[in-house]
């Protein structure tokens, strides 16, 4: 009768013993599965955040390709009207040459 009990309860412990192993290695693998979404999810932010910097920095290039400073703006108004000017005195001499050719 002993050993009838006896080896039921060695059954029953190795019951449990694959039972904890079993669940030993569930709760394993869900750990290093959990582990490997947040390492991609980190993974991807990083990957999102190096594009956005990316497409930011060619924003500003051309930004800076698209506007000119004030410098250069006051040097382009300075060469239009000195062209203006030479513009102008040119059609003055013209029109003084055609009045003394006329005369």
């Amino acid at each position: 009768m002993n050993q009838i009990i006896w080896s039921r309860v060695k059954s029953f412990q190795s019951i449990l013993m694959i039972l904890i192993t079993l669940g030993y290695l569930l709760g394993t693998h869900l750990s290093t599965i959990n582990s490997l979404k947040m390492a991609l999810v980190s993974k991807a932010e990083r990957s999102e955040v190096d594009m956005l910097d990316k497409k930011l920095t060619r924003i500003e290039v051309k930004l800076e390709e698209a506007l000119i400073s004030k410098q250069e703006i006051f040097n382009l108004h300075q060469r239009l009207e000195r062209k203006l000017n030479e513009l102008a005195v040119e059609m003055q001499r013209s029109s003084e040459r055609a009045e003394n050719a006329g005369k």
